[in-house]
């Protein structure tokens, strides 16, 4: 009884185990032969930033873009493995001079196929920040209550410090357009745009406290999560179109 039980036990396991076992690793010739893609710098669309009055947001979008190709080159490398190749952010940094890239405005499709096709890849994803916007809510105590607090308490300090009390409640909202062309024909296989929202809170008290400078970790708070929804949708309709081929 016991070595059926073993047995069927022992069965359930290679049950299990024999999709993972068919996806074996590819060869280096197999890999060769997999579709590339190339994933361009992402723009800033000119009304994208709301409510910022700190930092200059504005001017740090060559470091936001590389932190988004960041983002997607993860999501697509894992969740593409064995179905498609990213080019590597070094090959598309040796032909810069040939994008004449700009980092406002939309990118023709006639641009993205000659790209497409110095850099060899059969894809191509374009990216806009359509939408990154502060919004900040909250209240500061003021004048009136610091002399309140300093006339009951007779301590100047005490004043100062109740009048410069300041609490913030903070949203940042993310919203990325991708589209995916295939360089051969110019043809647009996919388009998306989502959204995603972040909130903060911050206390200032006295002159100290947190205000809001631009922060890299903050960026990807905002847009991960929208580039592990739009990548799943991106590989299906680049495996759609493989299979159409």
């Amino acid at each position: 009884m016991r070595i059926r039980t073993l047995f069927l036990s022992l069965l359930a396991v290679l049950a299990i185990a024999t999709p993972a076992l068919a996806q074996k690793k590819l060869s280096k010739e197999d890999k060769a032969k997999l579709p590339r893609i190339a994933i361009l710098d992402f723009k800033a669309a000119p009304d994208a930033w709301h409510g910022w009055r700190y930092g200059g947001w504005g001017n740090q979008m060559g470091t936001i873009s590389n932190q988004l190709r960041d983002l997607f080159t993860t999501e697509i490398v894992e969740k593409g493995k064995n179905k498609i190749r990213v080019i590597e952010r070094e090959r598309l940094q040796d032909i810069r001079a040939e994008l004449n890239f700009q980092q406002s405005g939309e990118v023709d499709t006639a641009t993205v196929q000659k790209i497409g096709k110095l850099l060899g890849v059969k894809y191509v994803m374009t990216g806009k920040v359509t939408r990154f916007a502060y919004k900040e809510a909250g209240f500061s105590s003021g004048w009136g209550v610091g002399a309140l607090v300093g006339k009951v308490t007779g301590s100047g300090m005490a004043g100062a410090v109740a009048g410069s009390v300041n609490v913030k409640k903070a949203s940042f909202t993310g919203r990325l357009d991708i589209r995916l062309i295939e360089v051969e024909t110019g043809e647009i296989l996919g388009a998306w745009k989502d959204e995603d929202k972040l909130d903060d809170t911050s206390v200032k008290v006295a002159g100290t406290g947190v205000e809001v400078a631009f922060d890299e970790e903050l960026v990807n708070k905002v847009f991960e999560p929208i580039v592990q929804r739009i990548t799943p949708k991106l590989l299906r309709a680049t495996v759609a179109a493989n299979e159409d081929d």
